[in-house]
């Protein structure tokens, strides 16, 4: 039996592979426009691991800024906390 024909690396971007997020999110808002914001937004929410979070049917633009803005708020209670010493 032969053995099958390595894949064809042509059609992968190895760039995009293995470019840091700051790297694809910054490619990204160069590439889009306003007309593009929903695009934009679930793309970065891609790039930022936000839509594993999310149910399978349930990953639009709304729901990845709604799990964005809670994990921010709860980001900002914990560093609040912090910095009060745990009295905030």
């Amino acid at each position: 039996p032969r053995a099958p024909p390595p894949p064809a690396l042509d059609l992968f971007d190895l760039d995009e592979q293995f470019a840091s997020e700051r790297v694809r999110l910054a490619k990204l808002t160069n590439k889009c426009t306003e007309e593009h914001l929903e695009f934009y937004i679930t793309q970065s929410a891609e790039i930022l691991g936000v839509t594993e979070k999310l149910p399978e049917g349930r990953r639009g633009a709304k729901a990845c800024l709604e799990v964005i803005l809670r994990e921010l708020t709860n980001w900002k209670k914990i560093s609040h906390d912090t910095s009060m010493g745990g009295l905030g």
